[in-house]
């Protein structure tokens, strides 16, 4: 059996362990206290357990150990960099349960997430060399260790950040995932693919009850194991410059997470307000106060995501017209969703086409009574939106007078809404 053969076992086989051992393990999270409680930041008015990221993570490192023991014959260098990032990964996922049961400072936890991505450059876990569309490959000397730590570093904490509604994180991890095993198969690099196909089937497994049901949460042990793991992957798994293509791919999939982080870090820095204080006006907020429900809204940046993946992969990839045409499909179908949605504002809020396109890219600061509405009141508001316009278009297809937009500022209590 040829090693792609294997790769797609070990991704089916990911996947339905993670999906199999989803609903025990968020029993026995409930049992010892890793939950999340409900929040002014969540949706859920009851705990959900946060051992997504734990299935994850032994999923995932099952198929390393898979893989570290194959490379082990063939290749011992790459296997000691395959022990290196199974035990980061151990480190960093311990560290998120920690995180879930008492909630660390985020100063303890940037401080072990430098200390494990040290210990990988220490490894040999480093960019070598950087390469593009043209030229040579660029040699990066000391540079790659910086760079290095830069990338794990800002990868977890980017994925970690985005991390607020039903199948968010997860899928935007697993859209990256399948765009790293393409980018291994196009360049016949069996170490990224066999690498990535844990991580992919794992991802898909969780999704799976996540998305549909949200009975289980990531959890920040399960967004920055993520988040590593795919960083790291990239690293290991690329061969000198071709390195250059999956980071590319990769990079192009974390355009939302990357565009979120930097848009908080200048929206708390205007407000005077810690960079790492959590807020409601994470891209995310900004499509559910747009109008859009958690679902539409996780679906539009699912296809932002994969439009810039396709993108990139157009370029580097055989038949490459096929992805290019694949992502303007996908981005039309998103654009269509948002014109709809401001078709619907236009009828209920008579919203000003400039303050919502402000709001969206993160431009505009919202006073600090309406950013402080919790995440339940802007779906419950977005709700009252959506019954008005159906009501309006009822009303004027058997000849009513249409009803005149309403504000939507009504508070509901918790009870009233069932999400």
């Amino acid at each position: 059996m040829d090693l792609v053969s294997w790769s797609l076992i070990i991704l089916g086989s990911a996947a339905a362990l993670s999906w199999l051992l989803m609903k025990p393990v968020a029993r026995l999270g409930l049992r010892v206290g890793l939950v999340d409680l409900p929040s002014s930041r969540r949706t859920r008015a009851r705990p959900v357990p946060t051992t997504g990221g734990i299935v994850i993570f032994l999923t995932t490192a099952a198929s390393l150990v898979l893989a570290l023991r194959f490379f082990s014959y063939v290749a011992p260098n790459v296997a000691f960099k395959l022990s290196a990032l199974l035990a980061g990964g151990t480190v960093i996922i311990i560290l998120g349960m920690i995180d879930d049961r008492i909630n660390l400072k985020p100063r303890v936890k940037l401080i072990v997430q430098v200390a494990v991505a040290v210990a990988m450059v220490a490894s040999g876990v480093a960019f070598e060399k950087v390469g593009f569309f043209f030229g040579p490959a660029l040699e990066l000397g000391w540079l790659s260790y910086p760079i290095t730590v830069f990338w794990i570093v800002g990868f977890m904490n980017a994925l970690n950040l985005i991390d607020g509604l039903d199948g968010l994180a997860g899928g935007i991890a697993v859209i990256a995932a399948s765009g790293l095993f393409l980018v291994g198969l196009v360049n016949d690099n069996p170490l990224l693919y066999m690498m990535i196909a844990g991580i992919f089937g794992s991802g898909i497994g969780f999704l799976l009850h996540n998305f549909r049901r949200g009975n289980v949460y990531l959890g920040d042990a399960g967004s920055m194991a993520l988040g590593f793991f795919l960083a790291g992957g990239t690293v290991i798994g690329g061969r000198s410059d071709l390195a250059s293509n999956a980071v590319l791919v990769v990079g192009a999939c974390m355009i939302v997470p990357v565009f979120d982080v930097v848009t908080t870090i200048v929206r708390r820095s205007r407000s005077h307000g810690g960079v790492m204080t959590p807020d409601q006006s994470h891209i995310h907020h900004r499509l559910i106060r747009f109008g859009l429900n958690p679902k539409a809204a996780v679906i539009v940046v699912w296809g932002v995501t994969v439009f810039f993946g396709w993108q990139m992969l157009g370029l580097i990839a055989p038949y490459g017209l096929i992805y290019l045409l694949g992502s303007y499909i996908v981005a039309f179908g998103v654009a269509n969703v948002l014109m709809e949605q401001r078709r619907k504002n236009l009828r209920t809020v008579q919203s000003d086409l400039k303050e919502e396109i402000s709001d969206l890219v993160g431009l505009r600061d919202r006073d600090e009574a309406e950013s402080a509405s919790s995440l339940r009141e802007i779906i419950v508001a977005q709700i009252r939106r959506e019954a008005l316009y159906r009501r309006i278009v009822r009303d004027e297809a058997t000849g009513r007078t249409p009803e005149a937009a309403i504000p939507v500022e009504k508070k509901e209590s918790a009870d009233e809404l069932r999400v």
